[in-house]
């Protein structure tokens, strides 16, 4: 019997759903007819619950109509009292998301999925909520925001690692809608440096020995993030460019150096001497373009030189 109650109720409400339809096309109930679907709704959602803890709460899945039909009875209540916003409309999305709640908090290893979906509600009922008062922007970042939280819990459940990438991606593009609507706009293009830097500076600090590479394209990007930021906050463009690009070189020189002198790595001595060369130039004569042949006849003659000297020797 316990088994077979799903289709009984479910039969029984199918027949009284279908006569009240049949009375309504018959010009019968046109007056009271939103007042009987919304009971309809409201007791369908009731004896799906009902149904539900007879079940056993393993039977998350039962949930489903007991959030969808008690959201469409209250949209009903909502609707013939006049209160239309789109506000109302987000119980529809909060009882499609009560079930994947519920099969999470019931087994959070083998339903780790389940916190998507959520997410994703969450998200849906945030903005029916905020769609009148909250400008686009907002919106946007909390699309971001909401998406990191939700994949940053699938990665605290299952240690995932690609989602922990999407949360941290997820995570900081929730910040570009935010500054787009802030005095410096254009300052996105530094955080999005500065984001890309991060993840090489842990993989190095994590492993230092071993990964010791990953120094290099943090500092190269953190770099590039300083120099954005630099250039973007300054008034005289032609003078920001100059500090720019010495910025750069000692940043790139910094960068090789800290590669050289801490995990002895002969060939990353002489980039940073490089670097620091074109640092100078740059500062002393502003353009590369003008230095670069300059600086190829140096390198030319040092190679002579050098050549010169062991043949004589």
């Amino acid at each position: 019997m316990k088994k077979n109650l799903g289709s009984i109720v479910g039969g029984i409400l199918l027949i009284a759903a279908g006569v009240v339809a049949l009375l309504q096309t018959q010009g019968y109930l046109t007056d009271v007819a939103p007042t009987i679907w919304m009971a309809v709704f409201a007791g369908i959602s009731l004896l799906f619950l009902v149904l539900y803890f007879i079940s056993g709460v393993a039977q998350w899945g039962l949930l489903f109509p007991v959030g969808i039909f008690g959201a469409l009875a209250f949209l009903i209540w909502m609707a013939v009292n006049g209160n239309e916003t789109p506000a109302m409309a987000a119980p529809l999305f909060a009882g499609i998301g009560l079930p994947f709640v519920v099969a999470y908090f019931l087994d959070r290893k083998q339903n780790w999925w389940a916190l998507i979906p959520a997410g994703v509600m969450v998200f849906l009922i945030f903005v029916l909520l905020a769609a009148e008062n909250v400008a686009g922007e907002v919106i946007g970042a909390a699309l971001f925001f909401i998406l990191a939280l939700t994949f940053g819990l699938v990665y605290a459940a299952r240690r995932l690692s690609w989602a922990a990438i999407v949360a941290y991606v997820m995570f900081i593009m929730g910040f570009t809608p935010l500054i787009a609507i802030g005095k410096r706009p254009e300052l996105a293009g530094s955080l999005v440096m500065f984001a890309i830097a991060l993840p090489f500076f842990f993989i190095y600090l994590r492993s230092p020995e071993k990964r010791w590479w990953a120094l290099i394209p943090a500092g190269i990007t953190a770099t590039i993030g300083v120099i954005v930021t630099f250039v973007l906050i300054g008034d005289n463009l032609s003078l920001m460019e100059r500090i720019a690009n010495v910025i750069l070189y000692l940043g790139i020189a910094l960068t090789f150096a800290a590669v050289g002198l801490r995990h002895k790595q002969r060939w990353a001595l002489w980039a940073a001497a490089l670097a620091v060369l074109l640092a100078i130039v740059s500062g002393i004569i502003g353009d590369m373009e003008r230095a670069w042949p300059v600086l190829l006849v140096l390198g030319g003659l040092a190679l002579l030189i050098r050549a010169f000297r062991k043949k004589s020797t």
